[in-house]
């Protein structure tokens, strides 16, 4: 998903900022007074930093500090995430961002606004289905013989939907993947039954299943066998 597709409202095309021209004292006061904790400073349009009060406050007692632009401060560098970008990709970067604020810039790199952090986090949580209306569930397989095909199919046999998935590997050295499923499914402990029954070795699954009663289980199992036969 493109970032210029989930945005939106959530983009803050009111946010103050500043050009690296502007005079701490001014950025300062300005700050302060509409509690401003961080805004992007710009260089001819394009992101250069993002200015805290943190930066700031520091200053705030020096002598020196008349005159001062924010250029001259050694404000770390800042990139901005672009409209055109994946919303996986810019991901990767997102530890990159210190503020709890993120520029976004066009695809040429001119300023258009800031996003909160948090907006982007959930957005992905959102795609993924990590919200309470999915259960977790882990395969562990041999790294040798990968199908997951077979997998989505033993699913859809037990009438579960996969949302989502990702895999990782089992151990350091590599030997055996670890498939996370997000799922939705009617009966958790059914499908769990029927895939250690194919042979699929269960790693994890959401508690919702681990806290059911194991008597209630069991003649739920009986029951399901009698049906099957």
């Amino acid at each position: 998903m493109l970032l210029n597709e989930c945005v939106g409202s959530a983009l803050d095309i009111t946010c103050p900022f500043f050009a690296d021209d502007a005079l701490v004292v001014e950025v300062l006061a300005f700050m302060q007074k509409g509690g401003l904790e961080c805004a992007a400073v710009l260089h001819e349009g394009e992101i250069a930093a993002m200015v805290t009060l943190m930066d700031l406050l520091p200053l705030e007692q020096s002598k020196k500090i008349k005159g001062v632009c924010l250029s001259e401060l050694k404000l770390e560098k800042a990139e901005s995430i672009r409209l055109d970008e994946h919303l996986f990709d810019i991901f990767a970067r997102m530890r990159t961002f210190s503020s709890s604020l993120i520029p976004v810039s066009e695809q040429g790199g001119r300023y258009v606004g800031v996003i909160e952090k948090i907006v982007l986090l959930e957005r992905i949580a959102a795609i993924f289905h990590f919200g309470d209306q999915a259960v977790t569930l882990e395969l562990e397989v041999p790294s040798f013989d990968l199908k997951l095909s077979e997998v989505i199919a033993a699913f859809e046999k037990n009438d579960t939907t996969v949302l989502s998935f990702g895999m990782y590997p089992a151990t350091p050295d590599g030997e055996g993947i670890v498939f996370s499923f997000r799922l939705q499914t009617f009966d958790l402990f059914r499908l769990v039954k029927n895939l250690e029954k194919y042979g699929y070795s269960i790693r994890y699954t959401s508690p919702s299943f681990k806290e059911k009663d194991d008597e209630m289980r069991e003649k739920a199992l009986e029951f399901i066998r009698f049906m099957e036969m």
